[in-house]
């Protein structure tokens, strides 16, 4: 506003004048691109940090079983089967911590890369439960396992899901190591 002041004061031309009030207008709107320029770029890193540190902060409806051994077992008829179980620390061979996930699959062995198990109440392939500390275990209604991996008397690694009782649905992924263990069935 002061240099339009100014030049109203020596006025030489109109056109001269325009010009200068032009640049002045350029000037000034620039200037609020600028203010918001720096708005912006002071708004945007503290929006990304809230939304990491809400991220970061919020918690997973439960544990994560992604860790685990398996060996094998034998089926209720006493035929051969697999066990598995799901831990969510590190686990060793005979000694797995609680909680765990234990799955049992009885069909469809051996097991290969790529396979699926949809282990439902009643599908006579094997059973999946929660386990909070030995001989306390919660079946599922239903279950997938897949393995993605499937290395024989190694390991094994894939995902799952399972539903429980009153609707609530447990996901994840996992990696086992074989655990030689002597299972005489029958």
């Amino acid at each position: 506003m002061l240099i339009l002041a100014r030049l109203s004061n020596k006025r030489k031309s109109g056109r001269y004048r325009a010009r200068v009030v032009r640049v002045i207008v350029l000037t000034m709107s620039q200037s609020k691109e600028n203010r918001w320029m720096r708005v912006r770029k002071n708004v945007v890193p503290i929006a990304l940090l809230a939304l990491i540190a809400i991220a970061a902060s919020a918690k997973a409806d439960g544990p994560t079983f992604s860790h685990g051994v398996m060996q094998s077992s034998c089926a209720p008829w006493d035929g051969p089967a697999i066990e598995i179980r799901l831990t969510t620390e590190p686990a060793r061979c005979k000694r797995v911590t609680e909680p765990y996930i234990s799955i049992a699959i009885w069909r469809g062995l051996p097991i290969h890369a790529g396979q699926i198990f949809n282990l439902d109440a009643g599908s006579g392939a094997g059973s999946v439960a929660r386990c909070t500390k030995e001989g306390d275990c919660k079946l599922t209604q239903s279950a997938t396992i897949v393995f993605d991996k499937y290395r024989e008397g190694a390991s094994a690694a894939g995902h799952y899901e399972l539903q429980f009782k009153g609707g609530e649905i447990l996901k994840g992924t996992f990696e086992v190591k074989w655990c030689e263990e002597r299972v005489f069935c029958g």
